[in-house]
């Protein structure tokens, strides 16, 4: 005859509950995780589709039309720079996955004003096109930051690519200004993020925004379709390293930052 422990009944049966608890867990994060990138790519073939139709558009007018070499050279800058914004967001969109896939793993020491020059270099024809004058502002003598700098890079790139269009599609103005900015926070890191005059933008607009995604032609109130999925993009890169994007003002002018920690490494370089 077989004879059962009573007691260790509940051991086990607490054993498998917690196994069981963790194996939950951890496939609602996974779930979680799959619905947020399924909705963002969603998004981003909906913004893909603008600069493949501009592209479309314009081909179309050359062929139709016998233009003059200065005419034809506008022409096809203009489909560089619709081609290049739409590959910079499948690019970015690429290392979100690597970071959803735990491949972001190598921190390294950034100096935070080069990766503000080097992104303000990036956008500078992009701003061109839409009459936007590009500020790089440094609040103070700031140290390393411990971050992905490709991660960081793109991050400020899609966001600032968007801000600018947002910019000229909401406001009416002769020229515009975006401000690449970081300054000091506290409990020892360095907020680094893009501003300009684009009101509305908030946490819980970009929270809400990240459920909308793909559901939404517009997910972002302010932000006119097409220019949403850079801004998701880059605050799903910012929560990869480290924290989201979150609402905030730099020389009082409100924005969009990330908050990075400063190098233990190299905090007295």
């Amino acid at each position: 005859m077989l004879y059962l422990n009573s007691k260790c009944k509940p051991t086990l049966n607490r054993r498998a509950g917690v196994k069981t608890g963790v194996r939950k867990r951890g496939f609602n994060r996974d779930l979680e995780e799959f619905n947020k990138h399924r909705s963002l790519l969603a998004a981003l073939s909906d913004d893909l589709s603008l600069p493949l139709l501009q592209i479309k558009t314009t081909l179309e007018v050359l062929q139709g039309k016998s233009l003059s070499s200065k005419a034809s050279s506008v022409h096809t800058d203009s489909m560089r720079l619709s081609a290049e914004a739409g590959l910079q967001l499948i690019e970015a969109y690429r290392l979100t996955l690597k970071a959803y896939e735990h491949d972001i793993t190598h921190m390294q020491p950034v100096a935070i004003g080069a990766v503000l020059q080097d992104v303000a270099h990036k956008l500078e024809p992009y701003a061109k096109e839409y009459a936007t004058d590009l500020i790089v502002d440094i609040q103070g003598k700031l140290t390393p930051v411990l971050a992905h700098k490709a991660s960081l890079e793109a991050a400020l790139q899609c966001l600032g690519a968007s801000m600018i269009r947002a910019q000229a599609a909401t406001t009416h103005q002769k020229r515009y200004y975006l401000m690449l900015g970081a300054h000091r926070g506290s409990g020892g890191v360095i907020a680094t993020g893009v501003f300009s005059e684009i009101e509305g933008l908030s946490d819980k607009t970009l929270r809400t925004a990240h459920n909308l995604a793909g559901k939404s032609h517009q997910p972002l109130p302010n932000i006119p379709a097409g220019a949403a999925s850079g801004i998701l993009i880059a605050d799903m890169l910012c929560a990869s390293m480290w924290q989201p994007l979150r609402a905030a003002a730099h020389r009082k002018i409100s924005g969009l930052a990330t908050s990075v920690p400063v190098s233990q490494q190299l905090q007295f370089v």
